[in-house]
């Protein structure tokens, strides 16, 4: 086998195990195949991808800069730059936010946490700062404050398990939730909250943060629905909470819209996990879309009116006249109409 041939068969096999979430082992196999082949620019631009998916920002930024130095203007290696500089961006903002943010003392007064014997204590001492935190921030938004402890469970994954989370019997994984890195999967079910977290990054704290108003979201729209809440009105909650919108989400729905690939309301009831790898993303981004068209038009205040009548046993159909003076398709179908990419 030539040189050429064997660094092939790396790249070869990092692209399949990129495609099946095996972001660790695609990075050793590229990384393999460049220590043969140190001239493949697509190479060192799909390496980018797999460490833009551990959230692994500045590693990411590095390789695509390898790739413009060997070729410069490379269209694929600029795109994925700019999207990635956004990304960082994003969560490091987020962190800033925590910088002033985390003054308060470690009591856990709202939740207790178990967590497995490999989280560094200090990782602890600033969850813990983050959930006292998301309980009164988002609390505030949603006028809505659980009346007991929420159990909070954290386990460190294992670096060989990239492709899913097993939480509570089901599978999760980082694109079921706001397009997070494959480092922190997190699940809400039935008023507990598991996190799965790999600290592979400095940006770590800012997407731990987003993943936790994410699901403290789910939790508070739980309680206020008791359950009856839409999927896609649950979803787009958590992830207005989580965090804002990024260029490449928005472009993503304003090509889906030309192309009218837009998922009808049937789908967006239910479970996304069912969904194609495609139509999953799809329905995550309409959900942040519709979501956040009802709360330009109306207010976070009117959805939380929704959710408590939902609570009281309301149709969705009945809850969503009562406040919007419409049913949900046609709410679903005035956003589209605004088109609702403009978030």
């Amino acid at each position: 086998m030539s040189q050429r041939q064997a660094a092939f068969a790396y790249f070869n096999r990092a692209g399949n195990l990129y495609r099946q979430v095996c972001y660790t082992q695609a990075i050793q196999d590229y990384l393999a195949g460049l220590e043969i082949d140190p001239m493949c620019v697509e190479a060192y631009a799909d390496l980018a991808k797999a460490y833009e998916m551990l959230g692994c920002w500045n590693q990411a930024i590095e390789s695509l800069e390898v790739a413009l130095r060997l070729r410069p203007g490379y269209p694929t290696a600029l795109r994925r730059k700019q999207r990635i500089l956004e990304e960082k961006s994003v969560y490091d903002s987020l962190t800033d936010e925590l910088n002033l943010a985390l003054d308060a003392a470690d009591e856990r007064e709202f939740f207790t946490l178990t967590c497995g014997c490999t989280i560094p204590q200090k990782l602890l001492s600033v969850l813990s700062q983050l959930v006292e935190h998301t309980y009164h921030e988002v609390g505030k938004v949603f006028q809505c404050y659980p009346q007991h402890k929420v159990p909070i469970f954290i386990e460190a994954a294992n670096p060989a398990d990239d492709a899913k989370s097993r939480i509570g019997g089901v599978t999760h994984t980082s694109s079921s939730g706001a397009s997070l890195p494959q480092w922190a999967v997190a699940c809400y079910n039935n008023g507990s909250i598991r996190l799965t977290y790999r600290p592979y990054s400095d940006s770590s704290v800012g997407v731990l943060y987003a993943v936790i108003r994410h699901e403290w979201t789910h939790l508070l729209v739980d309680l206020l629905a008791r359950g009856r809440c839409p999927n896609w009105l649950d979803e787009g909650l958590a992830q207005f909470m989580a965090r804002p919108l990024m260029n490449s989400e928005k472009a993503f729905l304003q090509q889906a819209s030309q192309d009218n690939h837009f998922l009808p309301l049937h789908l967006l009831q239910k479970p996304f996990w069912h969904l194609p790898g495609k139509q999953r993303r799809l329905a995550y981004l309409q959900s942040y879309a519709i979501t956040n068209y009802l709360i330009q038009q109306f207010s976070v205040s009117a959805l939380r009116d929704v959710l408590k009548r939902l609570g009281d046993g309301k149709s969705t159909d009945t809850a969503f006249q009562e406040v919007f003076g419409k049913v949900e398709e046609e709410i679903v179908t005035a956003s589209s109409a605004e088109n609702y990419i403009t978030v």
